[in-house]
């Protein structure tokens, strides 16, 4: 056994992880150092109310495995937020990637139709300057003709 299970069997303990606020009754946490041997000057929190009645089944929790706790619990935190930051981007890049695709499409029916009426306007003014080159060619014509 460890210092810790052997000294902890002293105390019952509620199972709580991380840093504790209350104890289950309600009561605050007072931090305490320890005075027995194998744990000399350990350090601990313990329900304001239980620190004079040793015997009752409030919390109490050695305060490096309370941090060492915090810390496992912060790292899964951190690891569940890393995977749905990644499943975020992932969606982002979807999206992003449709929106790409739409808006290469939505404008390329634009060019189209701004194409398409650019070669209107020139052909009607093509179709303009034939019919003012074939009157000029019949006017010239005529006058070569007389």
């Amino acid at each position: 056994m460890t210092s810790s299970s052997i000294s902890s069997a002293h105390f019952p303990r509620i199972s709580n992880h991380g840093v504790p606020t209350r104890c289950w009754c309600g009561e605050g946490i007072t931090t305490f150092g320890s005075s027995m041997v194998k744990n000399r000057y350990r350090r601990f929190q313990r329900c304001q109310i239980a620190r004079d009645r040793k015997t009752e089944n409030h919390l109490f929790k050695w305060i490096d495995e309370t941090l060492i706790d915090e810390i496992r619990m912060v790292d899964a935190k951190h690891e569940r937020v890393t995977q749905e930051i990644t499943k975020f981007e992932e969606r982002v890049m979807e999206k992003v990637k449709f929106e790409i695709v739409r808006v290469e499409v939505e404008m390329s029916e634009k060019l189209k139709e701004k194409v398409n009426l650019e070669i209107t306007r020139v052909a009607q003014e093509m179709k303009q300057k034939l019919q003012i080159v074939t009157v000029a060619m019949v006017v010239v014509g005529a006058i070569v003709g007389i």
